[in-house]
Formats: C-alpha cells, sequence, structure tokens
C-alpha cells in the first residue's frame, strides 16, 4: 500500500467505510471530522491510500489548557497554580487495512512535529491526549515519556521539552522505523532540519 503524504482534510476526500476498530474514532471522522476542521475546533490531518484517495488515518489536534488538578507536578514547576496551555491530540485513527504496518506511530510523529513548530510560536506546555481506552495509553506510553494526570490515569501528558527529545535524535529513532511508501511523517534523516 503507498500512501500520501499527511495533509489537511478536504471536502472531497473519501471516508467513507472508514473503521478504525473504534467505533467513536470512526464516527467522528465520517460524520464531524470535516465540520470541525472548517469551524476552526480542531484540525483534522489525514493519509491517504495514493492510488484510490480513501483516507487510511487521522488525528485531529486542538487548542486547550490543564488545571492545576489534572497536571503533574513537573509541568507547574515555575508556573504557579495557573491553568497551563496544551496542544490536545483530540483524534487518532487508522482504518484496520493500515493497522500493523506503523502507521499510528508515524501519525503521532507528525503530530509532535507540528506542535513544535506551533509552540515555536505561542505559549504551549504540553502535548495532551486523553486516552480512549487502556489499550490506547498503553501505545502512547510506548512512544514517548508522557505522564499520567493526577485527576485521570488516561489523560496523559508530555512536556515540550520530552515531546522535542522524542523527535529526530531522540527516543523515537529506534521505534519509528519505515512505514512503505509514508515517508513525510516517518523519514527521520530527510526531516532532521524543519524544527532545528
Amino acid at each position: 500500500m503507498k500512501l500520501s503524504q499527511v495533509s489537511s482534510i478536504a471536502r472531497d476526500d473519501d471516508l467513507d467505510g472508514f473503521d478504525c476498530g473504534s467505533p467513536a474514532q470512526s464516527e467522528w471522522l465520517t460524520r464531524h471530522a470535516l465540520q470541525a476542521h472548517a469551524g476552526g475546533g480542531c484540525r483534522v490531518y489525514v493519509v491517504r491510500d495514493a492510488g484510490s484517495g480513501r483516507v487510511m488515518g487521522y488525528y485531529a489536534l486542538a487548542a486547550g489548557s490543564v488545571g492545576p488538578a489534572g497536571a503533574p507536578a513537573r509541568l507547574l514547576k515555575g508556573a504557579g497554580r495557573h491553568d497551563q496551555p496544551v496542544v490536545i491530540l483530540a483524534r487518532l485513527g487508522v482504518d484496520l487495512a493500515a493497522q500493523g504496518i506503523g502507521l499510528g506511530r508515524a501519525l503521532v510523529v507528525d503530530a509532535f512535529r507540528r506542535v513544535a513548530r506551533v509552540a515555536d510560536q505561542i505559549g504551549v506546555r504540553a502535548m495532551l491526549i486523553h486516552c480512549e481506552s487502556e489499550t490506547a495509553r498503553a501505545f502512547y506510553l510506548r512512544l514517548a515519556a508522557f505522564e499520567q494526570s493526577p485527576s485521570d490515569p488516561l489523560h496523559l501528558l508530555l512536556l515540550m521539552k520530552d515531546l522535542r527529545r522524542a523527535l529526530p535524535g531522540g527516543a523515537l529513532d529506534g521505534v519509528i522505523g519505515t512505514v512503505p511508501g509514508f515517508t513525510e511523517a516517518v523519514d527521520v534523516e530527510s526531516s532532521r532540519d524543519t524544527l532545528r
């Protein structure tokens, strides 16, 4: 399977039959993602099958904040007892037909890169993920040094300094591997200079 580069969702994207194994994530993509993207509530990024154009994976990013009760101690250090600005990885899904080739990891790396670029322009202290399940939580914990929220074990936070360490030259170099036909988000060598 040859895959496209990651790009913003478009009105003419083929979302029919998308099934990532999670009814909530699949339905959100097919019924709500385009409206959420167009309305500015989040930004949705997709990867398509290069042959058919069918969407094979996606993720969504949104701005948010974490209050002191939900923030790990490292996030609050030196920041007072105030809400902390975060970027939320609001959704992530890979169609069953593309699972097992590393596309989920590749999409997370692409999200990390986008968040790192945003954090160079505006205040962002961490990336926040509301995991749908223990399985999802375990997936993210294998990728980077996420910390559990004290208020909910399914809420994970990754401080920006840890996120940057997880990018090229950091911990993810040996984890990501290569997804056939999908080089934009996983080809570490060719994109080393995009963040530095």
